[in-house]
């Protein structure tokens, strides 16, 4: 009985071992991926994206042309092979009709993604899934609220990336409008941070993205390769963010 006990504590601590190297340690240190873990990486991400842009695809009681349109892009923005296709569209057929919650699924994607750069993307992509009929429902209004709120995104950053991915790629509809240059409150939601924030926060929180958003490290926590443009246009803005506001 001794020896199997301690098979099963070597077992577990062999499971802790493994699991802080992959998903801790070496995305804090910037070791990159192997092809091998990457395409892990990009199995599971598609296992729990899937879910939840049929749930919110099918928000209105049915999935319309345009939001499988809408899918397909987003399929090709990932650069999917044919058999990762055929894998995100087999899920997204099957999650349309299943009885789990929306909630659960952004709670499981959560839990899953610890990058909090990966799921600001995802939420976009659920911003141009719920826009591609040309007009945002109730029902798709609520369940993007709540993605926002079960990611962790702060409500002013929630709604900034509305309106900047509705204004700019949804199809019809009326555009929102955007001031030219963002306003200090707008330029501090990027970076996380409340509207009293000091200079010195400022620069922390700086600092932190731009660890956040280094390429090995999110490919080591699961961000998809293609994936990387959305990272470093949300780095792009983050640094004119930044430049913006140390520069007050």
């Amino acid at each position: 009985m001794g020896c199997i006990w301690g098979f099963l504590q070597l077992l577990f601590w062999l499971f802790v071992i493994n699991f802080a190297w992959n998903f801790l340690i070496a995305p804090l240190i910037g070791i990159k991926t192997t092809p091998q873990r990457a395409a892990l990486n990009k199995t599971r991400f598609l296992r729990l994206l899937m879910p939840l842009l049929a749930k919110i695809a099918k928000a209105d009681g049915h999935v319309s042309e345009h939001e499988i349109d809408r899918v397909e892009s987003i399929f090709r923005s990932l650069h999917l092979s044919p058999e990762e296709r055929r894998y995100a569209a087999q899920i997204f057929s099957e999650s349309k009709d299943t009885p789990e919650e929306f909630d659960a699924a952004a709670v499981a994607f959560a839990m899953g993604v610890p990058s909090f750069e990966l799921r600001i993307i995802t939420f976009q992509f659920l911003v141009l899934v719920a826009c591609a009929d040309g007009a945002v429902s109730p029902a798709e209004r609520d369940m993007l609220s709540r993605a926002a709120a079960r990611f962790r995104i702060p409500p002013q950053l929630a709604a900034q990336i509305f309106a900047q991915v509705a204004g700019t790629r949804a199809g019809g509809g009326t555009r929102p409008h955007r001031p030219e240059t963002p306003s200090r409150a707008q330029d501090l939601a990027l970076l996380g941070l409340p509207e009293n924030a000091s200079d010195d926060d400022i620069r922390k929180a700086y600092r932190k993205k731009v660890k956040e958003l280094h390429p090995d490290r999110l490919q080591a926590q699961g961000l998809p390769e293609a994936m990387l443009k959305q990272a470093s246009e949300r780095m792009a803005a983050i640094n004119a963010a930044y430049a913006r506001l140390i520069g007050k």
